[in-house]
This record gives C-alpha cells, sequence and structure tokens, in this order.
C-alpha cells in the first residue's frame, strides 16, 4: 500500500484492518492529524488516535466488513467526522474540515486480508459555497412571500374568490391524483402476494436442499450450512416473512387513505344535495390525523348516519378550515371533538378543542379576511373567512367561545333548508348579521 502516487492525491486515505488497527495513513491524512499522534498513529488501534469518533467509525467499518459493500456519510449528516483543519486558498484562514467519508473493502492481493479503506475528502469551500446558496434562497423566498402577502392585501373580494377558485380545483387535482394512485397501487399489491409466494417456494427449496443432503451426502452437510451462515439464511427466513405483512398492511392503509381522499375531493362544487355528515366528519378526522399528530381526534353523530340538505363540497370545507385550525392550535397533546346533533328544524356542529386559545383582542377579528396570528408565511388568514361566507349562504349562524391556554368552542347552527328552497335562496340574500362571540 505504500505508494508515492497515494501521498499525492488531494483525499486523506485510512486503511484498517478487521481488528480495528491502522495500518495506513497517507501524506493528507497524516498532515491534518495532531503532531503528537502523527508519527505513532500507524500500528495503533483507531480507538487509541481517535477515541471520540470510534464508535461511529467502528460501526461504519463493521458494515463494511460484513456486507462489502462501501459505507458513505454526507457532509450535511456529519460534517465534521475527525478533527482536522481546512486552509482557504487565498486567505489561509483556517477552518473546521468540512467531510465527506466513504468506507470501502479492500484485499490484499497478496494475502487475501480484508481491510476498511477509509477515505476523506475536504468539501469545506463546497458546504461553504452551498450554505451561502441557501441562505440566499431562504432571503427571496422570505421576500417572495412578503410581496405575495402585499399582494393578497390588495382586494379582500377577489382573494375570497380566488381562493374558492383554487379549492375547488384542489379539490378536483386530489381527486384525480387519488385515482391514478390507484392504478400502481393495484399491481404492487398483487406483486407483493406474488413476492410472499416465491419467498415461501424458496425458503422450503432450502430447507429441502437441507434435507437431500443430510441424506445422501451428509460429509457436505457442513458446507451447506457454512454457505447459510455466509448468506445470513436464519435471519433472512426470520425477517422476510414480517417485512412482506408490514409492507401490506402499509399498502392497506395508503389504499384508505386514497379512498377517503377519494370521497372527500370528489363533492361537486356548489351543487346541493344530502350529505351524510356523520361520515363526512368520519373521513375528515381520518384526513387530518394523518397530519398532525398531536392531537387525539374524535366525533359524535345524533343520529348515527344524519343526513342533512346543504351545499355539500362548501360544508365539508368549511368544516376542514375548522378541524385544521383546532388541530393546530394544540402543540402537544389534546382533544379534537366534532359534535354533531340534529333539533327540530335546525342542524347544530361544535368543534371543541383544548388548544391555545384566542385572546380577546382578537376574538372579534377572527372572521375578517387576511387576519391571522401565524407567523408571517404560515397563514393566509382566509380559512375562517371562508368558513363564515359558506355558513352565511346556508343563512346559519355561528357562535365562539375561547379561553386562551383553555381551548376553543365554534357552535354552527344551520336551519333546515328544503330542496324546493334551493333555488329561492341562491337568489336570496343571506343575512349581514356579525358572528356572536359567548
Amino acid at each position: 500500500m505504500n505508494n508515492p502516487l497515494l501521498d499525492k492525491l488531494p483525499v486523506g486515505i485510512c486503511l484498517v484492518n478487521q481488528a480495528y488497527e491502522i495500518t495506513y495513513l497517507n501524506a493528507f491524512f497524516l498532515d491534518r492529524m495532531p503532531t503528537t499522534s502523527r508519527d505513532s498513529a500507524v500500528g495503533k488501534p483507531l480507538a487509541d488516535v481517535f477515541p471520540e469518533q470510534i464508535k461511529f467509525l467502528k460501526r461504519r467499518l463493521k458494515s463494511v466488513f460484513v456486507l462489502k459493500h462501501p459505507s458513505f456519510s454526507y457532509w450535511e449528516q456529519r460534517p465534521h467526522i475527525f478533527p482536522f483543519k481546512s486552509s482557504r486558498p487565498i486567505t489561509g484562514e483556517e477552518t473546521q474540515m468540512v467531510q465527506n467519508m466513504e468506507i470501502v473493502p479492500h484485499s490484499d492481493q497478496d494475502t487475501g486480508e480484508l481491510f476498511g479503506c477509509i477515505l476523506i475528502q475536504d468539501v469545506t469551500a463546497q458546504a461553504s459555497y452551498f450554505k451561502a446558496q441557501t441562505a440566499l434562497a431562504d432571503e427571496l423566498k422570505a421576500e417572495h412571500e412578503a410581496q405575495r402577502k402585499l399582494i393578497r392585501k390588495l382586494d379582500s373580494a377577489q382573494a375570497q374568490l380566488i381562493q374558492a377558485e383554487k379549492l375547488a380545483s384542489t379539490g378536483q387535482l386530489a381527486a384525480g391524483i387519488a385515482h391514478e394512485i390507484n392504478n400502481p397501487m393495484g399491481f404492487i399489491t398483487a406483486n407483493l402476494n406474488t413476492l410472499e409466494q416465491y419467498s415461501r417456494n424458496l425458503l422450503e427449496v432450502c430447507h429441502d436442499c437441507e434435507t437431500l443432503v443430510s441424506q445422501q451426502a451428509p460429509d457436505s452437510i457442513g458446507d451447506l450450512e457454512a454457505l447459510f451462515g455466509a448468506r445470513h439464511f436464519e435471519l433472512v427466513e426470520e425477517d422476510i416473512g414480517p417485512l412482506i405483512q408490514e409492507s401490506k398492511e402499509g399498502l392497506e392503509r395508503v389504499k384508505e387513505i386514497v379512498s377517503t381522499l377519494r370521497t372527500f375531493a370528489e363533492e361537486p362544487q356548489h351543487a346541493w344535495g344530502y350529505l351524510n355528515l356523520n361520515e363526512t366528519a368520519e373521513q375528515l378526522i381520518q384526513l387530518i390525523s394523518t397530519q398532525y399528530k398531536s392531537p387525539q381526534f374524535k366525533t359524535t353523530c345524533s343520529p348515527n348516519n344524519l343526513k342533512w340538505y346543504c351545499e355539500s363540497a362548501s360544508i365539508k370545507q368549511a368544516l376542514t378550515n375548522l378541524v385544521v385550525n383546532a388541530a393546530q392550535s394544540i402543540a402537544d397533546k389534546g382533544l379534537v371533538l366534532i359534535d354533531i346533533r340534529q333539533t327540530d328544524g335546525e342542524l347544530l356542529i361544535k368543534i371543541v378543542d383544548t388548544g391555545c386559545g384566542i385572546s380577546d383582542a382578537d376574538l372579534p377579528r377572527i372572521f375578517e379576511p387576511f387576519f391571522t396570528t401565524r407567523p408571517e408565511g404560515k397563514g393566509q388568514g382566509l380559512g375562517l373567512s371562508v368558513v363564515y361566507s359558506v355558513i352565511e349562504r346556508h343563512k346559519g349562524k355561528l357562535r365562539v367561545n375561547s379561553r386562551p391556554g383553555k381551548g376553543t368552542v365554534i357552535e354552527i347552527s344551520l336551519p333546515r333548508i328544503q330542496e324546493d328552497d334551493t333555488q329561492q335562496k341562491a337568489e336570496g340574500t343571506a343575512s349581514n348579521a356579525q358572528p356572536e362571540s359567548f
């Protein structure tokens, strides 16, 4: 390994045997080591020379020795593996070296002994450039968001219309995507079932071979067992069944989510009809709970499978906005409850959360377009104004009760609307009464 050419490479090379002892270091590697350990490093255990890095290095080396495949560590994951310094070519300024590391298996041509060859590349300049570009991109993104916010504030009425059309397009797009996902899901599921049967057959063949060899050629049974051990046969046999089963369960979960998404998103915009509110609430919770893990979601509906005549898509959108707001208000653990009840000629929907609540100063403004208490770029302030518009079109009422640090209750009451009244309702004007707080 003592090749003068290796000392001229701009890459650090460290050769380690299977006893985790350093057997070779090239000039690049040696020059960046502390002078106290530089001259005596070769021949020493890796743990003595690099005690702080040994746990990470030993784990990576072990995988290379066992699997005989390279192992790579990118600088974004672990930027400073070895305590090396890097000098800027123009200024001469020394900074801590940012490194990419690759460990490749290397067999000695004469003895066949296996080594782990640690290759260290100095990417300090590239990392600095990447970070600068990332920071610049973040600044541009922030400026872009500020411009977008300013544009949105110019005309609230126009933004409401844009938002409604955007929601309609998003629903159609989501339904289309869900439909397209079903196609590859079908052949993935079929292939996985076939793979499961193939794996069973292969394992049975292996066991049959072992039985046959033990009966017909008992002297070779040791070689067969050694072959099985080298290929980790016991681990494969133990692990392959649960792996396939977990994959099948994951596919079933994806199918459920896709089915729910299609059902939830395919409702025609501005179409009036009977909406199953119990089913809608359960679908909504199933979709939102995949994104927001902190709250516990619960729904109650009386009577069961309650159907209500309404503009289905807009009611779904209003409930979605309210439940998402409730989930976002809970930072750690908490509860989001959807309670739906029918009374004489009226529908009552309560959205209850145990989140951060709304301050008394903000409460009168929550239904204003563009009003938001979230950080800039995190919310458009249109969600609750869309809710207000939807309930207004249904001649309903909104009531809000909130305590900071305790939670919020939003109550919706909708009067019964007959099918014959739909056309009159579309032509009439909704109440101008402002939402109450109690």
